[in-house]
């Protein structure tokens, strides 16, 4: 791997964690990527949800636990992370790199920097983050069928590798019949720093006593959550002793939509905005349950890391998720609010079968969701696709220094 270059490009990248998960699941695949010895940068924008923005980095890259990164500034219309600095940047440094990779899809951004591989013949590979999963597809469906149409199709079909982070999304692609291969190559949880925090100063700070029991909601607070099954479920509880606390960034004014949902359920609820890392980690930890009920997920990394932190978990069935109740994990349910309810009574209810579950997520964790294995995949199919490009190149009459090409 000595001296492969790959840049990653995405329209947002930590800490705009305004935007979930795929700021955390890019931020893990680059640093473990740098451990494992590939020379990665990254190129993305100031974006920092719609009304805010970081501080630019152009010339020089800004380092972020480790990892190189190029902020752009975000123009007006910020409408698909316009950003001209990161496309003449894009334009201008991809010979320099060996592999280029994007993430996500219907944004600027990504569309320069596949034109830009094209044109220079460097291989891509194209990481959807769910992006094509139906239910995503279903929000603003007239715009993205005709973006699909104009530009994300031939990106896709002329993309070296197509990067699947579940086998749900992995068979969403196969559907597709797109054309390039698929690698399936999971997020992953960085266990120590999930495991590290002190929950007791985080529950003190929210008003939580220590043996207060609350169930966990970590994520956007956005439609697509279905935060709004969420609160219906809590009015089917059994077990009434117990909060909710929902943490995470408010998205479009979205809490204001759903607040009179959880206050009609009777059950205390704690809003706590955006967390970081040390505070997610503190929920995580203290939480009796986690509750995942999205309409789609390509991953679901929150799911992961409650699982790391020996957190029991109730995953709906819309999210690819059908490991943990073989593994003894959590439970996988129908996304209907009667039947999240039972799941988290049935948690809640056994508090030594509740450990029990925990500890065996952890190893599920820890034996399938570390950085470092995925960090090991994508490394490997980066080497195939910088040797495969010398090999033609050579074919093609390149040669090499004091070698001729025969016949």
């Amino acid at each position: 791997m000595s001296g492969l270059r790959v840049l990653h490009v995405s329209a947002y990248f930590a800490p705009a964690f305004v935007y979930g998960g795929p700021p955390r699941s890019i931020l893990g695949l680059c640093r473990a990527l740098r451990s494992a010895g590939v020379d990665v940068e990254v190129m993305t924008t100031t974006a920092n949800g719609p009304n805010a923005t970081l501080e630019p980095a152009v010339e020089r890259p800004r380092i972020v636990d480790g990892v190189p990164v190029r902020y752009f500034p975000i123009a007006e219309p910020r409408w698909l992370w316009h950003a001209p600095q990161l496309r003449d940047a894009v334009q201008r440094d991809t010979p320099a790199y060996d592999v280029v990779h994007v993430h996500g899809l219907w944004h600027l951004p990504a569309w320069h920097a596949a034109r830009a591989a094209r044109r220079y013949d460097v291989p891509y590979v194209v990481s959807p983050r769910g992006m094509l999963e139906p239910q995503a597809l279903a929000l603003r469906h007239t715009r993205k069928a005709i973006a699909f149409r104009l530009v994300e199709q031939r990106n896709l079909k002329r993309a070296a590798t197509l990067h699947a982070t579940s086998s749900q999304e992995s068979a969403t692609l196969e559907r597709r019949r797109l054309g390039p291969p698929i690698l399936l190559a999971p997020n992953g949880v960085d266990i120590d720093r999930v495991t590290s925090a002190n929950p007791a100063l985080v529950l003190r700070a929210l008003g939580l006593s220590p043996d207060e029991r609350f169930v966990l909601f970590l994520g956007r607070i956005h439609p697509i959550k279905r935060l709004d099954l969420l609160a219906a479920a809590m009015t089917h509880l059994r077990t009434r002793d117990i909060s909710i606390v929902v943490a995470g960034p408010d998205e479009g004014g979205h809490r204001e939509t759903i607040a009179p949902l959880f206050e009609a359920s009777g059950v205390r609820t704690i809003w706590t905005g955006p967390v970081d890392d040390d505070r997610k980690a503190a929920l995580l930890t203290a939480a009796r349950a986690l509750v995942v009920c999205s309409d789609s997920e390509s991953f679901g990394l929150t799911v992961a890391e409650a699982m790391a932190a020996a957190t029991p978990v109730v995953v709906t069935r819309t999210c690819p998720w059908a490991e943990i109740e073989p593994e003894g994990a959590g439970y996988w349910v129908e996304q209907t609010a009667p039947a999240i309810a039972d799941a988290v009574d049935r948690v809640l209810s056994d508090e030594q079968a509740a450990r029990a579950m925990g500890a065996r997520g952890r190893a599920v964790v820890e034996r399938r969701y570390t950085w470092a294995e995925s960090a090991r995949l994508l490394a490997r199919c980066y080497e195939g696709l910088a040797a495969r490009r010398a090999y033609h190149a050579f074919d093609r009459g390149a040669g090499a220094p004091g070698v001729s090409k025969a016949g």
